[in-house]
């Protein structure tokens, strides 16, 4: 266990001029607080705040933060209140406690809308104060270490939170050193068997490869040398997680992975950098494609770096890092080498913002995915990603994930250039929008004001910043299509009865209709008619006199019935015609068809048990069920093989043209079936209603005939109404 000495010895090794005084009141603070609170490994609780703080030491934090890393359970645990610890600390310390402990409050839901809210909040929290996921990262990175006393189902969903959500985030921000041990420790409780075998091997391998090691390091540092490059060489064990991944990814075994060793050289000047390559290329021939430039192309986390991979000794491929010592320490320490305080916050230094801007994109995206599963795999796609370097026609830099695609591309300069990207040229090439860019490319994007996002986009696109906006248009098009459907249907069905919907719209009646429905307005409500949720039959309802709404739906059950039939119970169908209806009843009661809405075999249906003991049969989404004893219905559905002819009616809505009723009959009979009535009535504007009642087998052949009726010339519309009487 760390003491708070060591702590304050490392904080005036980089900070000489440090406030020890705010260090130690801190420590009194939690000492008391916790004092009588234990660890499960039986160590006082003392010692997790005291290990937190020594890891923010390494990370070079200054005193607040350090002071808030030692106080960072209290809100939580302690019952302190964010004002007793804003009186005691100051405002500063106690918005980091307060903001540590908002991003640890989780709701229970299911593991991925936890996740997805957890990620979300560490991405507000990152935004606000980048200090405060330093302290959960070496919150969580403490907690990883000594998971060994939990029970093995909190190990397993600790370890899964830590390798999707912590170690994404530790990467992003460019502190490697956690990165790897968190994936590492993470490795270790989800496949501990693999983990530790892959422990054995490594070890074997690395003492077996011990010599070739010190070989190529002696190498390095005499030609180096003779070069007069005055150059650090290190040999180093890659980490465990890595190996894995890239036996899974290439399908090795562990016999067949050599280069579990890689190799660093620290330069004093980017000069030097250079200069070591240079000579390392003049003994040992590069492999093509495995060169990376991450010094002129410095990755979005601020990490730089030469990388090669070379033909050792041996035939042995290498893989070689070089970089400055200030290099070495950016990628050490990542944004918090970048990071400097002021009593009021925190910020980054001059110019450094840019680099981060993909944070506010990630705060955006927060707020415009809902979906947990897709925020979740937009936001990881920004969170860890490999990166490929291309550039504008204008030679702008533009950095995208491994896999992006002229769409990512298109999105990443405008939005409007996203939307309407029509295709794509790549070095004067025109190539397909599935073409996925490599680094160096040189893009231009090809517009058209026709073009559109579709679908089979989001199967293109990789990164967050498109998927979301790509997101966005298609349900934007789809709110316009359901409003305009929705108005469309409206507005035939009102016509029917010499309404108006504009009037209704400018009067407000339609607003008022909305709101007794729920609804906002007038287009939320003919929205959700477009889209099928909402029955327009209810806001005629409203409008239309009793008389009129016999035709429409519901009404009362009189005049001429379709003939009784008896039905059996149980697995049974009918055995005289109408045909083909179940119902779960105990009885042997007789049946009939609502006229009101006239189900047909293919639509759901359910039936009401009337007082007379008898069946009526409705459709599912018939208006006169919801004026129906909701107890006595019962569900009811078609058996499978259904006989006889059953009552349809359908309204034809046209212009007022001579012959069409003709030509209507025509297409009717030509399809087999009967017209038993029909009417025909004229409104204003030239219209005219043609109603006609049908024999129909079912809802299939109804909707032939209702596609026949639709592709005749000055024919509006084709709908189902009431039967005539």
């Amino acid at each position: 266990m760390i003491r708070i000495n060591e702590i304050i010895d490392r904080l005036l090794e980089y900070n000489p001029k440090a406030k020890i005084e705010l260090i130690q009141k801190a420590y009194v603070q939690s000492a008391q607080l916790h004092k009588d609170q234990r660890r499960l490994s039986g160590l006082p609780y003392l010692s997790h705040p005291l290990e937190v703080a020594g890891i923010l030491t390494q990370l070079k934090s200054n005193e607040p933060t350090i002071a808030a890393g030692i106080l960072h359970d209290t809100i939580e645990d302690c019952g302190v209140s964010k004002e007793q610890l804003a009186k005691e600390f100051g405002e500063e310390i106690a918005n980091l406690v307060d903001g540590v402990t908002r991003v640890g409050k989780i709701s229970k839901a299911s593991k991925p809308e936890i996740q997805a809210e957890y990620l979300g909040k560490m991405i507000l929290a990152m935004s606000r104060d980048i200090r405060v996921i330093l302290i959960k990262l070496a919150d969580r990175l403490h907690n990883m270490r000594t998971l060994d006393f939990l029970a093995q189902e909190k190990q397993v969903e600790i370890a899964e939170e830590t390798l999707n959500i912590y170690a994404p985030i530790a990467h992003r921000l460019g502190i490697y050193w956690i990165k790897t041990e968190l994936e590492d420790l993470s490795f270790r409780y989800l496949k501990p068997e693999i983990f530790f075998r892959l422990i054995e091997e490594v070890t074997k391998i690395a003492q077996k490869r011990q010599d070739y090691v010190n070989r190529v390091q002696r190498i390095l540092k005499e030609k180096l040398a003779e070069a007069n490059l005055e150059c650090e060489v290190q040999g180093r064990l890659k980490h465990y997680y890595s190996i894995y991944q890239k036996m899974e990814q290439q399908k090795l075994s562990l016999e067949e992975i050599t280069d579990i060793y890689g190799f660093r050289i620290l330069t004093k000047t980017i000069r030097e950098c250079y200069e070591a390559l240079y000579v390392i290329h003049s003994f040992w021939a590069p492999v093509p494609g495995k060169i990376k430039d991450y010094i002129a192309l410095p990755k979005p986390n601020l990490y730089q770096s030469l990388h090669t991979t070379v033909i050792g000794p041996e035939g042995e491929r290498i893989e070689i890092q070089i970089r400055s010592y200030e290099m070495h320490k950016v990628a050490e320490l990542g944004i918090a080498a970048h990071w400097r305080y002021k009593e009021s916050g925190s910020f980054l230094e001059g110019g450094e913002e840019a680099h981060f801007a993909w944070l506010k994109r990630l705060v955006e995206f927060k707020e415009e995915l809902s979906e947990p599963h897709q925020f979740l795999e937009t936001v990881k796609s920004d969170l860890f990603p490999d990166e490929v370097y291309v550039f504008t026609p204008k030679g702008e830099l533009k950095v995208f994930p491994q896999g992006a695609t002229p769409i990512d591309f298109a999105y990443a300069i405008h939005t409007d250039l996203g939307n309407h990207c029509a295709g794509a040229k790549v070095n004067n090439r025109i190539v397909p929008l599935s073409y996925k860019l490599e680094t160096g490319d040189v893009v231009e994007i090809v517009t058209s004001q026709e073009a559109h996002p579709i679908k089979a986009w989001l199967d293109l696109a990789v990164s967050a910043r498109a998927k979301t906006k790509i997101n966005h248009c298609l349900n934007t098009q789809q709110i316009k299509k359901t409003l305009q459907l929705g108005r469309q249907t409206l507005e035939t069905e009102l016509l029917k009865f010499d309404l108006s919907l504009n009037s209704l719209i400018k009067t407000g009646k339609m607003d008022d209709i909305a709101k007794k429905f729920k609804f906002s307005d007038s287009r939320k409500l003919l929205e959700e008619i477009g889209s099928g949720k909402f029955p327009y039959r209810k806001v005629l309802a409203l409008l239309l006199p009793k008389d009129q709404l016999r035709r429409l739906a519901p009404a009362p059950l009189s005049g001429p019935q379709p003939k009784k039939a008896k039905i059996k119970t149980g697995q049974e169908t009918l055995p005289k015609k109408p045909k083909g209806v179940m119902i779960k009843s105990s009885n042997e009661p007789l049946t009939e068809f609502a006229p009101c809405c006239q189900p047909l075999p293919g639509e759901n249906i359910v039936a009401y048990l009337t007082a007379d003991s008898e069946f009526i049969i409705h459709r599912d989404d018939c208006l006169r069920i919801l004026e129906l004893d909701s107890g006595k219905i019962i569900p009811a559905r078609w058996a499978n093989k259904v006989k006889g002819k059953f009552l349809a009616t359908i309204e034809v809505l046209s212009t007022d043209q001579k012959g069409l009723l003709s030509k209507m009959s025509g297409a009717i009979s030509d399809l087999g079936v009967n017209i038993t009535k029909a009417l025909v009535r004229t409104t204003e504007g030239h219209k005219a209603i043609a109603t006609f009642e049908l024999e129909i087998t079912g809802i299939q052949e109804l909707n032939r005939v209702v596609n026949r009726l639709e592709r005749i010339k000055n024919v509006i519309s084709v709908q189902r109404t009431a039967l005539l009487t």
